[in-house]
């Protein structure tokens, strides 16, 4: 930030910095030390009263001094050569003991630096050998790069190198050296008056280094020294105030010496321990200041061969010996002058001494240059001779093409229609409702007209318009059939086409929601078939980086999403007449929020329509939440369905589970060895159980199968085999029976039956894992295989392409018979009109909190009864059909629930909340307040801890607001810490191996451990180990497995098998870093080109380009960002006292045990590394601190899949911001109210890095004004990142 002007984002981030830490004074636990006298062998530590165990070992950030100027030269170049820092003095001392609670100095070796002596006849490189002429170049301001460049090209030539230099830097004539002119003799003369003038009026000050070349005038300019705060020669001082502020004793002593350090311009490594004067200024008894003998500035004057001075500019440089003074700022006074010696020479007069009185006597004009804009030098990063030596004119005009250049090609945004569209509006709707009356009598449409006037919701079309017309909103309720999602919006477009001579200033735009993608297209693309009309005329759809719409659409289908996001730009809908939203009843997240908007929106819109369009059950609870609204009911047309259930269907079957399945459960659960279980106890169970059976009383209803002995299991199915209730008995119901459902459809295709041999098989399955291993095995099966002509394996899931889930609606060629292999979408979304037979696994995935990895996550759960009698539905489209439900009907009846609970109140809240505070109308809202106006509300508890993950991921600030990270990940439906790290993954260049993880963070980690195996499958896991990360290790598994699939589909499977990598969890992983991609693409945060694949196949890493991962193998880099997504779940690394070991060489550390070694958790105090973990058996660890996925609870509590950070990024990329606090003359960077505490080398380092993170948001900040913003082509943001990197990196 300047000096003179700071903006108020910065004042703002430092107020933070003056709170009083509380939970470091009182809230950590009283730690202790034992330390291990070597001498005596006791335990002592003057400075703790109580000593206690283990403390974490204070880490004290450490940059190296290139890392330091990086940052600081970046910072000078986005603020000017006048932006300073905070001082240390500014801050508060808190005056805290940090040793009860940290290792403060454990005796750790750090080496500074060293020289390779073992090479003697080593080459020294260019800057070795040139260190010095480097050095002094750069003091004049100029950047490293380009002194190396200039000398290289002068030969080492200091001067030369020097003069071409200010020749590149202010765009002046290049020297010539290769043709000298001779110089007139006039001009010489002129040049030899004017040094005589300026030795009488300087005397010592000025000299002549170099006969009639090199001149130099030394200054005083303490105004200068003043302003970048070093220390004044001028400045009047009390004698006391020599004295150090810290110094024991009261002793004052008048002629402390001056401290060699400053008088020769460096700081002082002694720091406030030094007991030698830091003030420039000696006193004489009377206490008048003397001025230092040595000037603190030096104007260079050079005459290059052939120069005729004064005719023209001399060349200037103007330095200091004072590190304190920026490099940057000399390059500005020099830039001030030469502009100065430029008007001197166009008049032909000399210009010396009017630049000694510039800089020395108008103070105020240099101090108004320095405080401009900085001037813009050449950029470090380029060459600097490749470029040519134009005039300024030239460049300022160049700068202004180049603005007005990115202006043209900044992208326009999507504006709402003008009062003038409105009439060419006007105009399309005449032609529409003139084509629809013509269309009338098109065959096409009156056979499509036909088969409409079938439907049951054919028969309740006036009534539904009636109801329309007189109310805002109407629940319609209809089974699955009833033909509600296609007719209805149909009736309303209809009616506005036939009317629309009547009411001619009215238009019309019907907005149908969809709660998924293929659904919305399903049913446009259906609708325009019924109209005769190609899809994207009056007729359109609407989705995710997809749609077909015109300006002649007025009905189009869209998923909710689609429609949230449109109302972030248009709160009000004003051009939307009708919003249909269909699907109610599956009560979504963004369904519930939907109809709180509208209902919010109503009174706004008096004009606006809404219906709601559901399943039968739970109308009532739809219609109360707006005011009794009226509910058209109609009726269903299905044909009856026979439901099989599963004690029946392994009746019907003759499918046996054998004890030793994987789809077995563990009946004695005391002896989980294996090889002490005796198979024949089971046997001995089943012939007994017969006559204990007779004994045994009735079970309850309500308890679960699983839950009952074999003789109570008996009495409930006495009606059943001993074959098909040792089954039961046997089978664990938490799994996916793949082997069961291929014999279930097996039996459909082939069994002894009186069923239908014809129609479509509909197999409900929970996810695409589960779809993918079925269709694999059904693929391989003698009967269903479709390599023999007779069936056809589809399957339907929504991340499959459009095309793909349009296999679902074809007709197979040659009277094949389909099995579709579907999740819960063919439950409502779509119909399959040919289905007679449905396989109901009773499975789904649901979104639910995982209080464990702290984030969403997708769980296996038993469907409810609204669900089974969807799917049952499904069956009796055509004909009477048949369901096979994989579970019992006491299942059903009894511990299914009537109704899936509603999302909002088993998801995580943190996507909605961040949905809520991108819409204008509810920005500025409580969040309590809007969910406590939804259909049914989530608990406060919910709520509060959503906002609190929200700040500490940063999407939210201390007052609730929106953060520019948050805007993006309000644009990302996925769980927060999934989108930053994609986010993240995106901006530092590291893309596709950060899609990587955050798919196995979503998903699961690729390595699988078979109960027999775990200790070989932990070796194998260890074998991949790679920077003390769980994540980076499965990173490079799953890497390395690609490679292999890549060569051949073989090759891939036998690499997973050997290193006991789950080939499944493999695929999906890919397939979820392609959806991910394409969340990113959706809001323009990266470019990819679009390109089909197979399902399980990766192309991201061609997708996205070499530019996009140019850091992909950046370890360091990706436990950053891994630690940006994860944060606030850290885990210090707790050690004992350091104890020494004697040895030949003296006392040496002694080594610790990971036993020794504690894990401590902010919110469950100690915990343990989960034996699975790549660092369970490690004893030494660089950082003290873990960044963790999964907390899991048994007898402990483990933490699984961890990853050691470092300190940076735990500062740089946390969500909080970091508060700069100084103890005890310390400065210390705090986190997590200072539960998390760093030390600081210079207090320069920490004003450093607050800046560059606040950098980072300003950076978020302009992607979401241009989300197509290309972050690499801009110098200034460009700079911003690759320093971050570099700093993660080398830092």
């Amino acid at each position: 930030m300047s000096s003179h002007k700071r903006d108020k984002k910065s004042d703002r981030n430092s107020k933070p910095n003056e709170r009083p830490n509380n939970h470091l004074v009182s809230g950590l636990e009283d730690l202790r030390v034992k330390v291990l006298d070597k001498n005596k062998g006791n335990v002592s530590n003057p400075e703790v009263e109580n000593p206690g165990t283990h403390k974490v070992e204070m880490q004290t950030l450490r940059l190296a001094k290139n890392l330091e100027n990086q940052m600081l030269d970046t910072l000078r170049q986005l603020y000017g050569e006048n932006f300073i820092l905070r001082k240390q003095s500014d801050y508060r001392d808190r005056g805290s003991n940090l040793a009860r609670h940290y290792w403060m100095d454990s005796g750790g070796l750090r080496v500074l630096g060293g020289t390779d002596y073992s090479q003697k006849n080593r080459k020294k490189t260019f800057a070795e050998q040139n260190s010095f002429a480097i050095s002094k170049l750069k003091g004049y301001g100029f950047h490293e790069t380009h002194c190396i460049e200039t000398l290289q090209a002068t030969n080492g030539d200091l001067g030369a190198s020097l003069e071409l230099l200010i020749a590149y830097y202010f765009r002046l004539p290049l020297p010539n050296t290769s043709k000298v002119e001779s110089i007139p003799d006039d001009i010489l003369e002129q040049r030899s008056d004017e040094k005589a003038s300026l030795e009488s009026i300087y005397e010592k000050a000025f000299e002549e280094r170099l006969p009639n070349r090199v001149w130099a005038a030394k200054l005083d300019l303490p105004y200068l020294l003043g302003r970048c705060s070093v220390p004044l020669q001028q400045k009047k001082i009390p004698v006391s105030g020599n004295r150090n502020h810290n110094a024991r004793g009261s002793k004052k002593d008048k002629s402390k010496e001056l401290c060699n350090f400053i008088a020769a311009g460096k700081p002082c490594k002694f720091g406030d321990k030094c007991r030698f004067s830091h003030q420039l200024t000696t006193l004489k008894e009377n206490n008048e200041p003397v001025e230092s003998e040595d000037k603190q500035f030096t104007l260079e004057i050079r005459f290059p061969p052939g120069s005729k001075y004064p005719s023209e500019p001399p060349l200037l440089c103007f330095s200091t010996p004072y590190h304190y003074f920026p490099p940057a700022l000399c390059l500005r006074i020099t830039s001030r002058l030469i502009a100065e010696a430029k008007d001197c020479a166009e008049q032909g007069f000399p210009s010396i001494y009017t630049l000694i009185d510039l800089l020395q006597n108008q103070q105020s004009e240099i101090l108004e240059h320095l405080n401009k804009i900085g001037e813009a030098f050449p950029d470090p990063e380029l060459p600097l001779m490749a470029s040519n030596v134009v005039s300024e004119e030239e460049s300022d005009c160049d700068t202004e093409y180049d603005e007005e250049t990115s202006d043209k090609n900044a992208p326009v945004r999507r504006q709402r229609k003008t009062s003038a569209n409105l009439v060419e509006r006007q105009k399309q709707d005449d032609r529409l409702a003139k084509s629809f009356l013509e269309k009338r009598q098109n065959d096409a449409y009156t056979k499509s007209l036909k088969e409409r006037k079938l439907l049951p919701a054919w028969k309740k079309g006036q009534e539904i318009l009636d109801a329309v017309r007189n109310f805002q909103v109407v629940v319609i309720c209809g089974e699955t059939g009833c033909g509600k999602s296609t007719q209805v919006p149909q009736f309303l477009l209809d009616d506005w086409l036939l009317n629309h001579s009547m009411e001619k200033q009215k238009t019309c735009e019907i907005i149908c929601t969809q709660p998924r993608r293929l659904s919305a297209i399903g049913v446009a693309e259906r609708v325009a078939e019924e109209r005769a009309e190609k899809i994207g005329l009056s007729v359109g759809y609407q989705i995710r980086l997809e749609s077909k719409m015109s300006s002649q659409t007025r009905l189009l289908f869209c998923t909710t999403g689609i429609l949230l996001r449109r109302l972030e730009n248009d709160p009000e809908l004003r051009s939307v007449s009708h919003i249909v939203v269909d699907e109610v009843h599956e009560r979504s997240e963004e369904s519930d929020f939907l109809l709180f908007i509208l209902r919010e929106l109503l009174p706004k819109r008096p004009d606006l329509r809404v219906i709601l369009m559901s399943a039968t059950i739970n109308a009532d609870l739809f219609s109360a939440y707006f005011n009794n609204i009226p509910v058209v009911e109609i009726p269903g047309r299905t044909f009856p369905v026979h439901q099989v259930f599963l004690d029946e269907v392994l009746e019907k079957t003759n499918y046996v589970l054998e004890e030793d399945s994987r789809f077995a459960r563990k009946i004695k659960e005391k002896k989980r060895n294996f090889q002490d279980f005796d198979a024949n106890s089971l046997e001995c169970e089943l012939s007994t159980a017969d006559v204990l059976t007779q004994n045994a009383s009735a079970p309850k209803d309500c308890v679960r199968d699983e839950m009952l002995s074999l003789p109570h299991l008996l009495a409930r199915y006495s009606g059943c085999s001993m074959s098909a209730v040792k089954t039961l008995y046997l089978m664990d119901p938490e799994k996916v029976n793949y082997d069961l459902i291929e014999a279930v459809v097996t039996y459909i295709a082939n069994g002894d039956h009186d069923y239908p041999r014809k129609g479509s098989i509909l197999v409900f399955l929970p996810g695409i894992a589960e779809i993918r291993t079925l269709y694999n095995q059904l693929n391989d099966n003698p009967v269903l295989s479709p390599r023999l002509g007779n069936f056809v394996l589809v399957p339907l899931h929504s991340t499959l392409t459009s095309e793909e889930q349009a296999a679902v609606f074809r007709k197979p060629k040659g009277g094949a018979r389909k099995i579709v292999l579907s999740t819960n979408i063919a439950e409502t979304s779509i119909t399959i009109d040919d289905c007679v037979f449905v396989v109901d696994a009773g499975r789904m995935k649901e979104k639910r909190f995982d209080s464990n990895k702290n984030m969403e996550s997708l769980e296996l759960a038993w469907v409810s009864r609204a669900n089974a009698a969807q799917r049952r539905g499904r069956a009796g489209r055509v004909m009477p059909g048949v369901c096979f439900h994989l579970y019992t009907k006491y299942r059903h009846d009894f511990n299914f629930l009537a109704q899936p609970i509603p999302e909002l109140l088993r998801i995580p809240l943190e996507q909605l909340i961040l949905r809520m505070k991108v819409l204008r109308n509810f920005c500025d809202r409580s969040s309590h307040e809007i969910f406590g106006g939804m259909l049914e509300a989530p608990d406060v508890e919910s709520i509060n801890s959503a906002l609190l993950r929200l700040q500490n991921i940063g999407a939210l600030d201390d007052k609730q607001a929106l953060t520019p990270l948050g805007c993006h990940l309000a644009q990302l439906p996925v769980d927060v810490r999934i989108g930053k790290l994609m986010l993240f993954g995106a901006i530092f260049r590291c893309l596709d191996s950060a899609l990587t993880i955050a798919a196995c963070l979503s998903y699961k980690s690729p390595f699988s451990a078979p109960f027999h195996k775990r200790e070989d499958a932990d070796a194998k896991k260890k074998e991949f180990a790679v920077a003390n990360s769980d994540q980076l290790t499965a990173l490079k598994a799953y890497t390395t497995w690609l490679k292999k699939n890549q060569i051949s589909r073989r090759a891939g499977d036998v690499f997973a098998e050997e290193n006991y990598l789950s080939w499944r969890t493999l695929v999906t992983i890919a397939d979820m870093k392609h959806q991910f991609l394409e969340l990113l693409a959706d809001i323009g945060f990266v470019a990819v080109g679009s390109r089909r694949r197979r399902s399980g196949e990766d192309s991201v890493l061609q997708l996205s380009g070499s530019e996009l991962n140019e850091h992909a193998d950046n370890h360091k880099l990706l436990a950053a960002v891994l630690c940006a997504a994860l944060y606030p779940n850290i885990v210090k690394v707790m050690t004992p006292a350091k104890t020494f070991a004697p040895s030949v060489a003296g006392c040496i550390p002694r080594q610790l045990r990971p036993d020794e070694i504690s894990f401590k958790t902010k919110q469950d105090g100690y915990v343990n590394l989960h034996p699975s973990s790549v660092n369970h058996s490690v004893n030494n660890f660089s950082s003290p601190y873990l960044v963790y996925q999964e907390k899991v609870k048994t007898s402990r509590v483990f933490v699984r899949d961890c990853s050691m950070v470092s300190l940076l990024p735990l500062v740089m990329f946390t969500g909080k911001d970091v508060v700069v606090e100084l103890h005890c003359g310390t400065t210390v960077l705090s986190l997590e109210e200072g539960w998390i505490l760093f030390s600081v080398e210079t207090h320069q380092i920490a004003e450093l890095i607050c800046h560059m993170r606040q950098e980072l948001d300003r950076i978020l900040q302009d992607k979401i004004a241009d989300p197509s913003l290309n972050l690499f082509t801009n110098p200034k943001r460009r700079k911003v990142i690759s320093t971050i990197i570099t700093l993660i990196t080398e830092g």
